[in-house]
């Protein structure tokens, strides 16, 4: 029988409110106006922002509940995967 991945975060209305909470606090979403493009949250889950030019200003990924919930890591997921 096969270990479930915890790493892979689900796309759910729940892990986004959660998301929120940090995202919508971190400087390079604030910055980057990252709700403006798709996907606007959830990064981890989602794939990167479509937002054309981001510029790193911090990242508050690891402080995320769901980032030490599914043993991720670097972080930056609006920007990278």
């Amino acid at each position: 029988m096969m270990k479930p991945d915890t790493t892979r975060v689900e796309d759910s209305l729940q892990n986004e409110r959660i998301c929120m909470k940090y995202c919508g606090a971190c400087p390079s979403y604030r910055q980057n106006a990252l709700d403006q493009h798709q996907p606007a949250a959830l990064f981890c889950s989602r794939g990167i922002s479509g937002a054309p030019h981001k510029k790193e200003a911090g990242c508050f990924c690891p402080a995320c509940e769901l980032f030490a919930r599914h043993s991720l890591v670097i972080g930056h997921f609006c920007q990278q995967q």
